[in-house]
């Protein structure tokens, strides 16, 4: 690698390079010094770089963009560090490029990103060199996730509570230029040219080059806050990469001059509600966290006049959420951003910056009223194109605040109005608009309380367990949210299931600060002791009833509170739920739009757990069920674990980890001392059963195949716990590489085995005893399977009404069954050998003690630990078993004693043969055949 300097530029440069910013012949000087000190391969790829920027990337600067802003040559004056924070822009909006990226623009507006990547000073005052890439994206189009693990039924999941969405992903078209050019101070003109490469929607390549004009003032204020231009193609008419003119538009974050201050303030009354007062250190954070919120509109008139929201009249856009973008906040809590506005539910789909749709703001967070007080402008297009876009009069005006108080009804994060500064006979007026948050990620504010409403109402609605089973049994004690966290099946009274999830808002004046963000640690309570028992708490909970992919329906959330008792562990709350659509919202109060007359009770499962131990409950309607806003009963079950056991249940796992690696790699030194037995005595090996070795064979072979990708790439369907960061990943590759060496080692014993007895003229009798062993143990095999078979259709038909909707599919498939009575086959691997030394009757010692005995051992083991496992350990996580893992074989009670107990008795049993012959078990009437000879009279 040689070091590229930084020359002066000459008046007049020929060429821009887009990799290093540098005129093509000042860099060919620079680099091509060290040549002589450098070795062949490193002067090959040098020339080979040079020569491909070289031929497909220089493009001409001074034939496209002298007109617009003069060349200057570079000097050694130093630039203000601040400068590069100017010439960053995110999230613009890009119109034209339907043909160039894919995708339809009207539905999904195409973006852009530019990014610096250097600002060289000049010899012209007020001029500086640009180098940066543009970065072109197409609003893309939404794609199910294919060959990829979807979060099913089976997963584990635990105080990672988020909606299970169907997982899909947007293919975007994309385009990377790298550029560069030149701005002017004074003119407020930016030109660049150059290339680049990228993939279209219909995934085409792309290789274009491209000219780019955007007007980049300076100092930029409410008015002036739009970054416009466009992009040019400079490839041929008519040629697979030229494309048509594209016009851009950003937000300009940085270098703000603030000119409606004074109108703000005279914008915002003191509201009636109580409001939170911000300090000045966190003010800017919880300032710019509302560009992390989504507001939902409440017309307070019919809209179906014109006079209906901010951009009537004349505008048949009627939005229903809005959010603020690139917001921006000073320590003097001075605000600008641009307002995004949407008819579309999810966060992001319809916020672009799209003249119509958008108002550009400014303001202040007035310390005395505790409101965020803006002034904001509409943005106006003329033509048909985005650099003909105008910021119109200010005459809107935007008050926002932070509620002090929650409760069931209102849990908004921050409420607010919007309404027009004009008289209803002007044009440009509209009615006030109230908005409220729908998203809560800001985190919690401090001071915010909670107002319990219906406390008594969910008093009544409890009953207790009083039995002494429940006395026994511990519960959380209400000092952590994450213990209340949970996912759960609601089935009705018809089978169906769904998910929903229960997110703790409160408990007791304790605001839990973010619902929905995953690897939140546990907040300090603040519990009452006198009290201690029963807890003030309230619920988000949500429904998956939606089928739409971006967001939920607000019918399908209900918030709840009521009281938590410590000592019998259950939840007694009252639910309401919006039941109105949005449109009729327009026609009615925001409180006639609430069901309140829901009961749920909840009976958490506790610390102490046993099998069957599992949280439930309900939740019903109190309306008669002719009522137009009944709903059925749902019945709650969840498998969901505390923190405590989770923390527990991943230690185990590290231990099964290792008995894992015990296991296996006993196994590989127990074959490798049989494999040195048989080596000093091969006369043994055709008194071997070749069944008993093909099964063995079979038991590390079969895992490899269905497990073999498992060797090249992670896994993709780990039903592991999250925290665990991948690591098991990583030790299933080490463990799949210790089972193939099992397997070669396994396999080089078969190979020996049939070798030995094949080339033994004298080995007929075997050969007749092996097919004895064959029609003896297939018919016990296959009586076995049926067997298994029966058992899993009588099984699988007795669950299937009460089958949770996180059963383990593997488990309840055929498949699973046949796995594990394949794994009961393994556990008996030595009958095949114990029947043929019945029919063989060899005394020969063809087994070393190590492989019978230590095989046994550890074929017998899981069995044993099981048992313990059972006794000791959560039951509901049997899926995030490594080790002894009831998905690969028959783990019970009964099964842990006959396992071991068979295994120990056939290990006995060959010890016996070899001692004493094969047939000392057997009865005289089958003991193998013996020829005598006897003289024969030839005539």
């Amino acid at each position: 690698m040689f070091n590229v300097g930084i020359p002066v530029l000459p008046a007049r440069p020929r060429y821009f390079h887009p990799l290093f910013a540098l005129p093509v012949s000042s860099m060919a000087t620079t680099c091509f010094a060290p040549l002589s000190r450098a070795s062949p391969l490193s002067v090959i790829v040098l020339l080979f770089l040079l020569f491909s920027f070289t031929t497909s990337s220089d493009v001409l600067y001074s034939e496209h963009c002298s007109s617009v802003v003069s060349e200057s040559a570079v000097s050694d004056d130093a630039l203000d560090p601040s400068a590069s924070a100017h010439f960053q822009l995110s999230s613009g909006v890009v119109f034209g490029a339907d043909a160039l990226l894919g995708g339809n623009s009207s539905v999904l507006p195409a973006y852009f990103f530019f990014r610096l990547r250097s600002l060289l000073p000049t010899q012209t005052l007020g001029v500086v060199q640009i180098a940066a890439t543009l970065i072109l994206r197409s609003g893309g189009s939404s794609v199910p996730v294919r060959g990829r693990h979807v979060l099913g039924s089976s997963d584990v999941h635990f105080h990672q509570v988020r909606p299970r969405l169907p997982r899909t992903f947007f293919q975007r078209g994309m385009v990377s230029l790298d550029l560069t050019g030149v701005w002017s101070e004074a003119s407020g003109k930016l030109c660049m040219v150059g290339n680049g490469r990228g993939r279209s929607l219909e995934g085409n390549n792309l290789q274009v080059s491209a000219l780019l004009k955007l007007d980049y003032p300076k100092v930029v204020n409410i008015t002036s806050s739009l970054i416009k231009g466009s992009l040019q193609s400079l490839d041929a008419p008519g040629s697979l990469n030229h494309f048509d003119q594209v016009s851009v538009l950003a937000y300009a974050p940085e270098k703000y001059e603030y000119t409606q201050i004074s109108h703000a303030k005279n914008s915002c009354n003191r509201v009636n509600d109580e409001s939170l007062g911000l300090q000045s250190v966190s003010l800017c954070y919880y300032l710019r966290s509302l560009s992390r919120v989504r507001f939902e509109l409440d017309y307070e008139k019919n809209c179906s006049t014109s006079s209906c929201g901010p951009f009537a009249p004349g505008s048949r856009f009627t939005p229903r959420t809005m959010s603020f973008h690139q917001t921006q906040c000073s320590d003097d809590g001075l605000v600008h951003a641009y307002v995004g506005f949407s008819n579309y539910d999810g966060f992001s789909l319809g916020t672009s910056l799209i003249p119509g749709k958008v108002l550009v703001s400014e303001g202040f967070w007035d310390p005395v009223k505790h409101q965020l007080c803006l002034v904001a402008c509409r943005i106006q297009n003329s033509g048909h194109l985005l650099e003909d876009s105008t910021v119109d009069a200010c005459t809107i005006r935007i008050c926002l605040w932070f509620p002090a108080v929650w409760s069931i009804e209102n849990r908004s994060i921050s409420v607010g109005r919007i309404w027009s500064n004009n008289n209803e006979k002007f044009s440009g007026y509209f009615d006030p608009v109230s908005f409220w948050s729908i998203d809560n990620y800001m985190g919690s504010l401090p001071g915010l309380n909670y107002n319990y409403t219906r406390l008594e109402l969910a008093r009544k609605s409890c009953v207790s367990d009083s039995s002494k089973s429940a006395r026994k049994k511990k519960y959380p004690d209400g000092k952590s949210f994450r213990d209340f966290r949970f996912d759960a099946s609601a089935r009705n009274s018809q089978g169906n299931s769904t998910w929903c999830y229960f997110n703790p808002v409160s408990i007791g004046q304790t605001i839990y600060g973010n619902m929905f963000v995953q690897n939140e640690e546990s907040l300090p309570v603040s519990v009452n002791v006198e009290s201690y028992s029963l807890q003030n708490i309230s619920y988000e909970i949500q429904l998956m009833l939606s089928n739409s992919s971006f967001s939920m329906n607000k019918a399908d959330k209900i918030s709840a509170e009521g009281i938590y008792n410590a000592h019998t562990g259950l939840l007694c709350l009252v639910g309401c739920r919006v039941v109105a659509p949005l449109a009729a919202k327009q026609q009615m109060k925001r409180h006639e739009t609430m069901d309140c007359e829901i009961i749920i009770n909840i009976q958490l499962a506790p610390l102490n757990r046993r099998e069957g131990d599992k949280i439930n409950g309900t939740i019903r309607s109190t309306r008669d069920n002719k009522d137009p806003l009944f709903i059925e009963p749902l019945d709650i079950t969840s498998s969901t674990i505390y923190i405590e056991q989770a923390t527990q249940s991943i230690w185990r796992m590290d231990v099964e980890l290792i008995m894992v690696m015990v296991s296996l790699t006993s196994s590989c030194i127990f074959v490798g001392l049989q494999l040195f037995h048989v080596k000093k005595k091969p006369e043994v090996l055709p008194s071997i059963s070749i069944i008993m070795l093909v099964i063995l064979t079979l038991g590390y072979m079969i895992p490899l195949v269905l497990n073999f990708q498992a060797l090249f790439r992670p896994s993709s369907n780990q039903n592991v716990f999250l925290w665990s960061g991948g690591w098991l990943e990583v030790n299933e590759v080490i463990v799949r590489v210790v089972t193939m060496i099992a397997f070669l080692l396994q396999f080089r014993f078969l190979q020996l085995s049939w070798t030995a007895r094949s080339s033994n003229e004298g080995t007929s009798g075997l050969w007749l005893a092996e097919k004895n062993t064959i029609k003896t143990c297939l018919p016990l095999y296959l009586v076995g399977g049926l067997i298994a078979w029966l058992v899993h259709t009588i099984y699988s038909q007795s669950r299937i009404r009460r089958r949770p909707l996180y059963a383990n599919q593997l488990h309840d498939s055929l498949w699973g069954s046949l796995i594990s009575y394949a794994s009961l086959i393994l556990d008996g691997f030595l009958l095949p050998q114990v029947i043929f030394n019945v029919f063989s009757g060899s005394k020969e010692k063809a087994l070393a003690p190590s492989f019978y005995v230590g095989n046994t051992v550890v074929r017998g083991l899981p069995h044993a630990y099981d048992a313990y496992r059972s006794r000791y350990y959560v039951p509901p996580l049997n899926s995030s078993y490594i080790y002894a893992s009831p998905y690969e074989g028959f783990y019970s009670m009964a099964w842990d004693i006959i396992v071991p107990c068979g295994g120990i008795l056939l290990a006995l049993l060959v010890f016996l043969q070899q001692r004493y012959g094969g047939c000392f078990i057997s009865p005289k009437n089958i003991e193998p055949r013996t020829y005598e000879l006897v003289p024969v009279v030839v005539s």
